[in-house]
């Protein structure tokens, strides 16, 4: 990966990008991002590539070009495919609801534990029944920022992470669990 640092990002043909001073816009089918740059790297536009360069050669300077090369590519990707993310409810009793502009997860506790959602991220609630794991919630995010996306999964993941010896609670949808086994199987083995 570091030797992709200094390869050009190609910009596909619906994607507008601005660059001015060290600041970065680009808009797309599904909306518009900005970033602001560190100060020991520069942009600039050839055609339908984008370049990022370093000012000198520092061990910052070049982990800043990678970085920010990085980063642009997922505002592109953002702004013309989109992000996504899925997380799965699992356990008696335990379910999801939309309620305002949030959502309110019932998960056990006394009370419902309310998450505020921006505005940029939409929110899909899917409810599949399944004999041998119970009712299973899936919620599905997305939204064209890839770190607001994650971020807020992170939050939703964080009211109950999942059980290791039942596996209740919310997990993200493509998690792999592995199943504890209790003590009385192990006393009795």
């Amino acid at each position: 990966m570091a030797k992709q640092r200094s390869s050009p990002v190609p910009v596909p043909r619906d994607t507008k990008v601005t660059i001015k001073d060290q600041q970065i816009t680009i808009q797309g089918p599904l909306g518009t991002l900005k970033m602001a740059t560190g100060s020991r790297v520069t942009m600039e536009q050839k055609d339908q590539m984008l370049v990022v360069k370093n000012r000198d050669n520092s061990k910052t300077a070049a982990s800043q070009q990678g970085t920010t090369r990085s980063l642009i590519i997922n505002m592109i990707k953002g702004v013309t495919k989109g992000f996504e993310k899925q997380l799965v409810i699992q356990g008696t009793g335990y379910r999801a609801q939309m309620a305002g502009s949030g959502l309110q997860l019932f998960l056990g506790y006394a009370q419902p534990v309310n998450i505020s959602l921006p505005k940029e991220i939409k929110c899909e609630l899917k409810v599949i029944k399944s004999a041998d794991k119970g009712d299973l919630t899936y919620i599905t995010l997305s939204g064209i920022d890839k770190q607001l996306v994650g971020d807020v999964a992170a939050v939703i993941r964080k009211t109950r992470s999942p059980d290791p010896y039942k596996h209740k609670g919310v997990r993200y949808g493509k998690e792999v669990l592995r199943k504890k086994v209790g003590k009385r199987a192990v006393v009795q083995g």
